[in-house]
Order: C-alpha cells, then structure tokens, then sequence
C-alpha cells in the first residue's frame, strides 16, 4: 500500500504493510539508498515480515530535497542530511501513531545511504528497539553521540565494498564495542557493495535471526 506523510511542510511518499488484525506488532521501517530504490530489499524482505507478522514502513525520505537520488555532493554539503534525519523522524513518529504497530518494537533497516541514517538517528533519538544496518557505516558528529544506551547492531558489510569501505564497519563495530553495545557483524567474503543472490539471501537470513534475538 502506498501513502504520503508531512514533514516540514513536504509531501512524502511511504510505502506500507500492515497486519490486518488488531493486536500489537512489530514494526520494521526501511531506510533506502542513495539510488531510491525502494523495492529491491523490501522484496527479499518480503516472505519474512509477512511470516513474522510485522508490520512494515519505507519513507521515500529523498522527497524530503525533491531528489530522486542522492549523490556525493548533497550527501556530504551538510544541508541535505539534516532535512533527511528530520523526515525518518517524521516518519517513524508517523509508524508509531498506527493502531496496530508496537510503539516499544520498531527496528530499522538501513541500506548504504539509509544505513548511515539509521545509525546517525539512533545516536539523537531513544525509542528504537534495534538496527540492521547494511553497508554502512557511523560518522561524526553522530558516533560521538552515541551512548551505552544505543540499540542493539547488526553490521553486514561486503569484503570488497568499493563503495563505502568495509573500514566503516570496522569503525562502527570498534564504537559499539567501546560502549559495550550488543552487537553483531558479518562480512560477507567477495562481495561488493551490490550483493550476489545468495549473499542477499544470507543477509535476510540474519536480520531475521536478529530479529528474532533483539526485536
């Protein structure tokens, strides 16, 4: 199903699965990368929501700028992150104002661009139950703003990531470690920052394990 929010005067558009029955559940909201593809690990993802009968949230957070991708020079112009971070909070605000979605059990999914949001939100706001973050990474000022009151973390990261390097996971697992954080990290041996079929279908695999553990 697909619907809109408002964030700071600005229509955004937001893909959504929801249960059909009244009870409380818990909610994954998808974080996407800097190319805007909402589909392709919403799609992998898709038997294992509907199984564990989660409800399921994808912002186009991109709308937020009116890009329909985002490249290095508004990734890193510091005006363009900001605006993001405020819309993945407009939207998780929005996911747990739905009637059948667990206020205490949102996880996030981030992808590259998307991991990096996630990571960068939790470090400035409380109420998230846990992370998978793929491809990724924390930077500055957001890793110093993480606390030992950080989520739990599942790192999952391309060996030959050319990309984002697999430093960044590194980094992060060495933050999450300092601040004795809960955490998890699978470097995925020959793989890029575009994921095989069945290294994708491993990384379902762990987030769903995780999950499973932490959400």
């Amino acid at each position: 199903m697909h619907t809109t929010i408002e964030s700071h005067g600005t229509t955004i558009r937001l893909n959504q699965i929801e249960p059909t029955t009244d009870t409380l559940h818990p909610a994954i909201v998808y974080l996407h990368g800097a190319g805007g593809d909402t589909t392709y690990w919403p799609d992998r993802l898709a038997p294992y929501i509907h199984q564990s009968r989660f409800a399921f949230y994808a912002p186009h957070y991109l709308d937020r700028t009116h890009d329909r991708h985002a490249t290095p020079d508004i990734i890193f112009d510091g005006v363009h992150v900001p605006q993001w971070l405020e819309t993945v909070t407009d939207a998780l605000d929005y996911v747990r104002s739905r009637p059948n979605v667990d206020p205490n059990r949102i996880a996030l999914v981030g992808v590259s661009l998307g991991a990096f949001l996630s990571l960068a939100h939790a470090s400035l706001h409380p109420g998230i139950r846990c992370i998978a973050e793929i491809s990724g990474g924390i930077v500055e000022p957001f890793a110093s703003h993480a606390t030992s009151a950080y989520p739990p973390t599942l790192i999952l990261h391309g060996e030959i990531d050319q990309v984002v390097a697999i430093d960044q996971a590194r980094a992060l697992e060495q933050r999450l470690q300092t601040l004795g954080i809960a955490h998890e990290r699978h470097i995925l041996p020959g793989e890029t920052h575009y994921f095989t079929a069945p290294a994708a279908h491993r990384i379902v695999e762990y987030i769903a394990d995780f999950f499973e553990r932490y959400l």
